[in-house]
């Protein structure tokens, strides 16, 4: 069986690539604007939302499996499950190298990191035997 597409549509697509430059765009924002001496509660309520862009997108992907039907759903949990799993050991091990004197990395990286994963995943586990 061939690989199914997650997801297919261009909307989706359009509204992901804004999300994650809206993503970016506010990472950046809490960094320029510590660096430049921004009031410190705006720069709090600013630090939040990379994760409500994030809930947002994990809500979206959410409602687009939920209209596919089991086999699909299926193999997207897989997917998904293999790309958390991998961005979870990747932490642990990194968090790990930190006490040894690794650069630390900060934690929004996370995001990008499993998405990554998905992506890497997809091209992986497909079909049923996967």
């Amino acid at each position: 069986m061939q690989n199914v597409p997650f997801p297919g549509g261009w909307r989706y697509r359009a509204g992901a690539i804004g999300g994650w430059l809206l993503f970016l765009a506010m990472v950046a924002a809490v960094n320029v604007g510590r660096a430049q001496g921004w009031p410190e509660a705006g720069l709090a309520i600013l630090a939040l939302g990379p994760a409500i862009i994030a809930a947002v997108q994990f809500r979206v992907a959410w409602k687009v499996v939920a209209s596919q039907d089991e086999f699909v759903r299926a193999l997207f949990a897989r997917r998904m499950l293999a790309a958390a799993g991998g961005g979870l050991v990747i932490a642990i091990a990194w968090s790990g190298l930190e006490s040894l004197g690794a650069p630390h990395l900060p934690a929004w990286l996370l995001y990008p990191v499993v998405w990554g994963l998905l992506g890497v995943a997809t091209l992986v586990i497909g079909g049923t035997k996967s």
